[in-house]
């Protein structure tokens, strides 16, 4: 019998909890008269955060001129956008946590995602630089679901889209009658995230052909990030040889996307995941 989404989260809710002190914080960007002063005050409340921001804003990630020494440095160095995005980033890391081969390919390719989309963003102008960067960094937390509930089984379908280069979606729908994307939009609603990163993750697979409400732009956006990752080769077995495709794509031509080189896009892209992943290790 298959298993409603609903029983399949709300099961392994508890394995997979996001920081109740990260959701705090997150709440606090809602606020336009936002200090920095009262930013660093509710961050100083999880220490290992606040040194872990610190860590980020000394990495090669930003290379700032001098060295960054204490929390209130670092937030007016980096902004409010950047201080999110490694809220969310910090928070999630221990939710996608490595056990095999499988698990450190859908983290790389979720940071590879995250930066994809949030250079994508620079261009478009969809969303907000940090809910940019967190669609896509979130756009595949459904497979953490599903592999918490289905360690064994779903390891399988993972290893059998890498290996034989299928649509891990088909085969999730194949087998449970959903996808990751549903079951990923139903855990960031039980996690209160903004509609706006709740839609972008669980529609960021429909087919841009079809679509044409205005509305959809962040997750077409999500969706062009992860084919320009998959194209890369990070999160496949092998890498797509010609970028040009890139323009090609469905949810390039709806965004209304254009790449003169897309060489230079993914060396981009790398560079900045590559420096991300150097600053997590």
């Amino acid at each position: 019998m298959k298993v409603p989404i609903k029983e399949l989260v709300e099961s392994v809710a508890e394995k997979i909890a996001f920081p109740k002190v990260a959701f705090k914080i997150l709440k606090l960007f809602e606020d336009d008269t936002l200090s920095a002063y009262h930013l660093a005050k509710a961050i100083s409340v999880d220490p290992a955060l606040a040194a872990y921001i610190i860590k980020v804003s000394n990495s090669a990630l930003y290379n700032f001129a001098s060295r960054v020494k204490n929390l209130s440095d670092a937030i007016a160095m980096l902004g409010f956008e950047e201080v999110k995005k490694i809220v969310v980033m910090a928070s999630t890391k221990s939710v996608f946590s490595q056990t095999d081969f499988y698990d450190e390919v859908l983290w790389e390719h979720s940071l590879a995602t995250a930066t994809a989309s949030s250079i994508l963003n620079e261009q478009l102008k969809v969303t907000e630089e940090g809910s940019g960067y967190i669609m896509g960094l979130l756009h595949d937390i459904g497979k953490v679901v599903f592999k918490k509930y289905y360690p064994e089984e779903y390891a399988d379908l993972m290893r059998v889209a890498y290996e034989e280069s299928k649509p891990i979606k088909t085969l999730e729908e194949k087998v449970y009658g959903y996808n990751h994307a549903d079951v990923g939009s139903y855990l960031l609603e039980m996690w209160n995230f903004d509609q706006e990163i709740i839609d972008a993750v669980g529609f960021h697979h429909l087919n841009f052909a079809e679509v044409k409400s205005d509305i959809l732009k962040c997750s077409a956006m999500v969706n062009l990030a992860d084919s320009i990752v998959n194209f890369m080769g990070v999160g496949r077995k092998e890498p797509e040889k010609d970028l040009a495709l890139i323009n090609r794509l469905p949810a390039a031509k709806f965004l209304d996307f254009y790449s003169e080189n897309p060489a230079d896009l993914a060396n981009d892209i790398y560079a900045r995941f590559a420096a991300l992943k150097e600053t997590l290790e």
